[in-house]
């Protein structure tokens, strides 16, 4: 069940410059406070689903969600991980009305919902605004088609190195040099599209080749310029 937290003020927000509402006018983000709600939702908690009725946007404040379809064959495949600042559940809300894809917290993570009515009002209003959001749909077009590009050309092993590369690009390290998120075997393998056991062994083969670090979930990248030539990317 989702927790209600302490109001946040969107005026104020620490993510505002990272969101799509940085292009709101003072008046228009006070309006947002009104309506929008803040939850708490704790790891592994769904916050919209697949198929589900688009009723709003989710902005997440803190902490991470990942965005998944679910296969013919009942797997997960996992189209991206959103993190602080991030818009998720706009694509349902502004194309056929249900969302396309299902949101998990990946970890405890304060999320803000905001009713589609006050979206459309924006959308109508702040021409800034609407662009932000059609710069949104076409930064996930060309994620999409990067990844099929990726699928089709490259090596699995190239293409779990690039995953490592992306997610540190995405959500740096921490003070001890471990990848900024947690994720499971079976969420590494989702992304890279791989089969689980594989990724738990490249990463062990990398490990003993000194080009990763492990601790547990934790993965630490050591020697970047060989993960980049594994990922088959210009350094």
């Amino acid at each position: 069940m989702k927790k209600p937290v302490k109001h946040i003020d969107c005026t104020t927000c620490q993510n505002l410059a990272l969101s799509s509402f940085c292009s709101l006018k003072q008046s228009e983000l006070e309006q947002l406070n009104e309506y929008k709600l803040t939850h708490r939702v704790k790891k592994n908690q769904v916050i919209f689903g697949e198929g589900d009725t688009a009723k709003g946007m989710h902005c997440v404040h803190q902490g991470k969600v990942k965005l998944y379809k679910t296969t013919a064959d009942g797997s997960m495949q996992i189209l991206r991980i959103a993190g602080a600042g991030e818009l998720v559940g706009y694509r349902g809300l502004l194309g056929d009305g249900k969302y396309i894809a299902t949101g998990v917290a990946i970890e405890e993570s304060i999320v803000c919902f905001i009713p589609k009515e006050r979206i459309f009002n924006l959308i109508n209003t702040n021409v800034k605004f609407t662009m932000e959001i059609i710069a949104k749909f076409a930064q996930d077009l060309s994620l999409a088609e990067s990844k099929s590009v990726n699928f089709i050309q490259k090596s699995s092993r190239a293409r779990l190195a690039e995953t490592l590369l992306l997610l540190e690009k995405s959500f740096g390290t921490t003070a001890d040099h471990y990848l900024n998120i947690i994720l499971t075997r079976e969420d590494i393998a989702s992304i890279s599209g791989m089969v689980t056991e594989t990724v738990v062994r490249v990463l062990r083969e990398w490990e003993d080749d000194h080009i990763i670090a492990l601790n547990k979930k934790q993965i630490s990248i050591i020697n970047h310029a060989k993960l980049v030539v594994l990922a088959e990317l210009e350094e």
